[in-house]
């Protein structure tokens, strides 16, 4: 910064000799007076000079506003020339709220923010500020769910050091073991981990608690998701006491404020949620289609896209392989992860991708925690996943760091209900619409095709073709042969008959059946027990049952067509009374 600023200066002050030796040799030539073509080009250079000094004041002047709001946070002048350095400008609402508690308070903090709000930072610059370089001790240890995750926060946190030189070490499963005994031994002051490899080194002996100031736990909800609450139950009994616990979740399930009232003692709450008039980063948005028409409508998805850079999430292992080899066999740059690859292989793909040679990554819930991509354009719902919170992290991949996104949702018309409950708990609007059309793909296609030959003509790349094109002119017409030679080299992406005709799915249980029990409030009926009655008789999801009224002696309600037979067999089977308990009507 500060070399790109003098510049000018450098600049101006070799301008200043250059002037000096022209004039020297101007004044012999003309006869006029050395003197007044000296003071001529000096007073120039010296307005070069002071508008030179007001540009680099001004430079100085506008970063210094633009960090201040950092600075006001108690940051030190090293760490803010680090976040300065890496584009910073101002604080997220995570980090305006959190740094101040965590360098001023004493207090334990679960901390409330969407996927891609600067979680890390928040909590990442004030243990950078509180630990002692090379103090001979863990100072702060990081739990995450994931391996991908815990590389991503360890590299974070090591572009914030600056100068310092704190020492940030990752232990993991499926890295060896040696390199992590190694820099172990040597001293750590940060350890950034997975609960299973932490556990395990805490075993060995190879990483003591006792002395740490910072216990974090990120990505709470996903954890107490995979199973690992007794693994940090057991890593937190071997923590000092003398320590402050941090637990940063996007969601605030059940299960998270339990890890709180379990493992931390008076704690302060923060929470960012989104203004209700603040416009969502991400448009969501879902297509509805015939399950067989499930894998073209992503590759309609695909298409339509100007620029494509997006993760498209499975339910299994098996569906992303499958759904990965499938876009690959059709020349899409798409690649599979998940925990079946090895470490080397997933870091692979993951390299490739971040690099862009790969644009689709298919993945799994789990393999996708660690994926921190800022730019991503699109999160595709190939299939829904099991619960809104895990609908929240999918989301939370696209729309970050200031950018817009599209997360994308494709259903068979079954899944409507349970895409409505998701909307509904996680709070979001899903907005249906239609899925592009062929020939919008096909116009899609005619400009990427265009720009592409545009590069190539710019670029000059076409010159030992020229030889070749006039032949084909002299006996051919201009227009043909072009035409030719993109059905040459494109096949049949611009042939409106080798796209499939995908309709909008329909399902006949949209239409719904009203039922009648003969049961209501005389017999202690509500109509949270009429429903929980019908689903445990007959397997149905609640969402799927509307309409619900009771009255004295009978309740009525409606069922989607395609489940009023098993409704009604299901419940009059389970009645010991010889009436049925259910009529149509």
């Amino acid at each position: 910064m500060i070399v790109a600023l003098l510049l000018p200066y450098f600049i101006t002050l070799t301008a200043y000799g250059l002037l000096t030796i022209y004039i020297s040799g101007l004044a012999e030539k003309t006869g006029i007076k050395h003197v007044t073509l000296l003071s001529t080009g000096y007073g120039a250079m010296f307005f070069a000079l002071i508008y030179t000094t007001f540009i680099i004041i001004t430079f100085y002047t506008v970063e210094k506003y633009i960090m201040e709001k950092f600075r006001n946070l108690g940051l030190s002048d090293a760490i803010i020339d680090a976040l300065a350095k890496k584009g910073f400008t101002a604080p997220t609402p995570i980090q305006e709220q959190t740094i101040p508690m965590l360098l001023s308070g004493e207090k334990d903090i679960v901390g409330q923010a969407m996927t891609g709000t600067g979680k890390t930072a928040a909590f990442g610059l004030p243990i950078l500020e509180n630990v002692k370089d090379g103090a001979g001790h863990v100072q702060a240890i990081i739990l995450t769910p994931t391996r991908e995750l815990a590389i991503q926060v360890a590299d974070e946190i090591s572009s914030f050091r600056g100068t310092r030189r704190t020492r940030i070490t990752t232990v993991y499963g499926g890295q060896a073991m040696l390199p992590q005994l190694k820099a172990l031994k040597r001293g750590t002051d940060i350890v950034v981990g997975t609960p299973g490899r932490v556990l395990d080194h805490i075993r060995r002996k190879t990483l003591k608690l006792g002395d740490i100031s910072f216990f974090v736990l990120d990505e709470a909800d996903e954890m107490c998701n995979m199973g690992f609450l007794d693994d940090v139950s057991d890593i937190m009994e071997n923590a000092g006491d003398n320590h402050r616990t941090l637990l940063f979740s996007a969601t605030m399930p059940p299960e998270v404020m339990r890890i709180a009232r379990k493992f931390m003692g008076d704690y302060d709450v923060v929470s960012v949620k989104r203004e209700k008039n603040e416009v969502p980063l991400t448009e969501q948005i879902f297509h509805e289609v015939n399950e067989r028409d499930r894998f073209e409508a992503l590759c309609r998805v695909v298409d339509a896209q100007r620029e494509f850079y997006g993760l498209i999430f499975c339910r299994t292992r098996a569906d992303a392989d499958r759904v990965a080899g499938l876009l690959t066999e059709r020349k899409y740059p798409a690649e599979p992860i998940h925990g079946d690859l090895s470490q080397s292989r997933r870091e692979e793909i993951l390299k490739k991708f971040r690099n862009r040679k790969c644009k689709i990554l298919v993945a799994t819930d789990v393999a996708a925690r660690g994926i921190d991509v800022p730019d991503l354009s699109h999160v595709i719902n190939f299939a829904l996943p099991q619960d809104p919170q895990s609908y929240v992290h999918r989301v939370g991949r696209t729309g970050r760091a200031g950018k817009s996104g599209i997360a994308v949702t494709i259903i068979n018309p079954r899944e409507f209900g349970k895409l409505r409950y998701i909307s509904k708990v996680t709070g979001v609007r899903v907005e249906k619409k239609p899925l592009p059309t062929i020939d919008e793909v096909i116009e899609m296609k005619k400009g990427h095709m265009g720009a592409e030959l545009d590069e190539i003509v710019t670029g000059g790349k076409h010159m030992s073709y020229l030889s070749l094109a006039n032949e084909l002119l002299e006996d051919n017409d201009p227009i043909e042969v072009v035409a030719a030679l993109l059905k040459h080299s494109q096949g049949s992406l611009l042939d409106k008959s080798s796209y499939r005709v995908i309709e909008e799915g329909r399902d006949n249980s949209r239409s719904r059946v009203r039922f009648t029990a003969y049961v209501g409030r005389a017999h202690g009926m509500t109509p949270r027990k009429l429903v929980d009655m019908i689903c445990r008789k007959s397997r149905i999801n609640p969402v799927r049952i509307q309409h619900v009224k009771i009255q004295g002696r009978q309740s009525t309600f409606t069922v989607p067509a395609g489940d009023s037979d098993n409704v009604m067999r299901a419940v009059n089977r389970s009645n010991k009374n010889e009436r049925p308990l259910l009529r149509r009507g």
